[in-house]
């Protein structure tokens, strides 16, 4: 399950990157906030849970990561004023 969170954490890397990118932010910046947005809700998720106190306990902490990492490129990053 390590390596499917991995590709996910590119997958939002890259996902943040492109859309600072197009929205002319400061996109390298962007990216590395993906890759926190995601990483640090998985890790506490793992942390505190744990794979052995519940069943599919890895998958939902790459959902849990993913969502929160989609709700800071909603409501964060997609309502940036872009430079006129």
């Amino acid at each position: 399950m390590a390596a499917i969170g991995g590709i996910v954490s590119i997958g939002f890397t890259v996902w943040f990157y492109l859309t600072a990118e197009a929205r002319k932010a400061p996109a390298i910046q962007w990216a590395i906030a993906g890759f926190i947005s995601y990483l640090v809700p998985w890790l506490v998720w793992v942390k505190l849970i744990g794979t052995k106190k519940m069943p599919f306990s890895a998958s939902l902490g790459i959902l849990f990561g993913a969502t929160c990492a989609f709700l800071i490129l909603t409501f964060v990053l997609k309502r940036l004023k872009q430079p006129e």
